[in-house]
């Protein structure tokens, strides 16, 4: 079959539906299961920093009513596949326990994170009792993140250290035994984890402490160890008040009603603010039942904490240092850009980034750091899966000096699968239907790292902005001699559709030393060769546009599609 045609085949388009009803609670940690499995299958997209995510719903149709199950099945499947989204950020724990608050802000409103939408399948059963629809979709990382922020969130790959903040416990009798308390705790804390929040707890012991009588009676209650931070602003400070009305020995019913107060020291807060520092919740209760009321008054909490989480936050934050980082041990530009976006992008305490000095052998940046200065080392681990390692940080000259060890590891390419819309190939020249059908293709990933090209087999690649670039590796093969001269490889590159951007082709030797680039300009099929020196066993070939302004260009074809052949 001719690849575009495929293409064609491949991907359709879908009016969405209007939605209807709420997702039953009780089916989220089933939900949840299987997006772990899911998770496996989708992959981030590079440039527009979109994520690819499949969903499957199954609705029960009622009296009937399949246009109805249509809708709530779409609803679901949205909701799921966004969840699904987030789930990439949080651990599993994480997701069961913020379960109300994730429903509430993602599942409950799908349609601001998700770009585009489009039905893979879709059916009913023989006897009309279910309908099934499966859907992939494109969704907003940037949009996904910046909910983190609002609500105080830190992701899973986010490396930033606990914050230890001061938990007053104040609580009725009924509520201060071990057994309560302890669960108390533990509950919260598992909820305050995603936050990167710890807590150390201070316990009234039974004295009354009113609001009215303010942060002084607050601060008395610190440890002595602590009476120099007493009036400083960089100790957060949380107050747990719960109350029961009656008590328990009156009326085995009641009513539960809990506070999560932040007493702010700052002299200059804001009056405005002060409606901002407390979250309430109640729930009423026919009999005492240790285990269920603490968990559900503690979602109820969840519900409403997200402006003390934000208060907390701000108490860890301060105006900013200004600090010069000096990055020893890259070999070359992708790395630096890969080992930027790996340390800085989305980080919260990191401002204002900008690049100082280029050197032989090292490169420097300007940026302003926003978290302790104690600990600005943390900043600097190692990432898990990173394909570079950090070896040591030390103080140069008033400089932070990271020394770097490179690790390249070449990821394998994937069997392909076009996820392109019509419109791409929609001014493509029939002269260019003899291109070879690809069999694999570049993973779509936000991080692009190196891949290993294979010959005779063609591979599908998008660089998908101004700026991306996709590098491969190109081993002789098994038979050629390293010492052997005339290790001869023919490449062919294709254009796909209509772009404004200028492709350009460079190759680098085995050492990544550059020996020699290509601008294609209106090029779309290009024919070239290289011949591996003696001694070397492989060579390099980036795809990228060339660097430059595109004057008086905008909009749509801000990229381009091709595929790629070794032989």
């Amino acid at each position: 079959m001719n690849v575009l045609l495929k293409f064609r085949q491949n991907f359709s388009a879908i009016n969405e539906l209007d939605l209807m009803d709420k997702y039953r609670l009780s089916n989220f940690l089933k939900i949840l299961t299987a997006f772990l499995f899911l998770g496996l299958l989708s992959v981030p997209l590079m440039g527009q920093s979109l994520l690819v995510e499949q969903a499957e719903s199954t609705i029960e149709i009622k009296q009937d009513n399949l246009v109805r199950a249509k809708a709530e099945a779409l609803k679901t499947a949205k909701g799921n596949v966004v969840l699904q989204a987030v789930a990439r950020f949080l651990d599993f724990e994480s997701m069961i326990y913020l379960k109300p608050l994730l429903i509430q802000q993602f599942f409950e409103h799908p349609d601001f994170y998700i770009e585009s939408i489009r039905v893979i399948s879709e059916g009913n059963t023989v006897d009309l009792t279910e309908f099934t629809l499966k859907i992939k979709t494109r969704i907003f990382r940037s949009r996904i993140l910046a909910a983190f922020r609002k609500l105080g969130l830190v992701t899973e790959q986010e490396r930033i250290p606990f914050m230890d903040v001061y938990l007053i416990y104040d609580a009725d009798h009924a509520l201060r035994q071990t057994r309560v308390l302890n669960l108390f705790l533990e509950q919260l804390q598992i909820r305050l984890r995603p936050y990167r929040i710890r807590t150390r707890v201070i316990l009234t012991k039974g004295r009354k402490l009113p609001i009215k009588a303010g942060l002084p009676a607050r601060l008395a209650l610190l440890p002595l160890k602590s009476s120099g931070k007493r009036n400083g602003t960089n100790v957060a400070l949380l107050e747990l008040k719960l109350r029961l009305s009656p008590q328990p020995e009156k009326s085995p019913q009641g009513k539960l009603i809990a506070q999560l107060i932040f007493w702010s020291q700052k002299p200059d807060f804001s009056k405005s603010l002060i409606s901002t520092t407390m979250a309430t919740a109640e729930i009423s209760y026919k009999s005492w039942n240790t285990n269920v009321i603490i968990p559900e008054i503690l979602n109820q909490l969840l519900l409403q904490w997200t402006p003390v989480m934000q208060h907390i936050v701000s108490v860890n934050q301060v105006s900013g240092a200004q600090v010069k980082l000096k990055f020893k041990g890259l070999p070359g530009p992708i790395e630096e850009q890969q080992l930027i976006k790996t340390l800085f992008q989305n980080n919260p305490r990191w401002k204002k980034l900008s690049l100082d000095t280029i050197s032989s052998n090292f490169v420097s940046y300007k940026a302003l750091f926003l978290g302790p200065l104690k600990q600005i080392i943390q900043e600097f681990r190692s990432p898990k899966n990173a394909p570079f390692r950090i070896t040591s940080v030390n103080l140069e000259d008033n400089d932070l000096v990271v020394l770097l060890e490179w690790i390249e590891v070449l990821m394998p390419l994937e069997l392909f699968e076009s996820t392109l819309t019509d419109d791409v190939f929609s001014k493509i020249d029939s002269e260019e239907n003899n291109i070879p059908e690809p069999e694999y293709q570049v993973p779509l990933r936000t991080f692009k790292q190196t891949f290993k090209l294979p010959f005779a087999k063609a591979v599908y690649d998008h660089i998908r902005h101004r700026g991306d670039s996709t590098l491969f590796r190109i081993e002789a093969p098994k038979y050629m001699n390293v010492n052997e001269e005339n290790k001869l490889i023919n490449l062919t590159w294709f254009r796909l559709g209509t772009t404004h951007l200028n492709p350009e082709l460079m190759i680098f030797d085995q050492n990544r030393n550059r020996k020699k680039s290509y601008l294609l300009r209106r090029r779309k099929q290009f024919t070239f060769q290289y011949i591996i020196p003696v001694g070397q066993e492989a060579f390099y070939l980036r795809i990228s546009d060339e660097v430059g302004f595109l004057k008086g260009v905008a909009g749509s074809y801000q990229s381009f599609h091709y595929v790629l052949t070794a032989n």
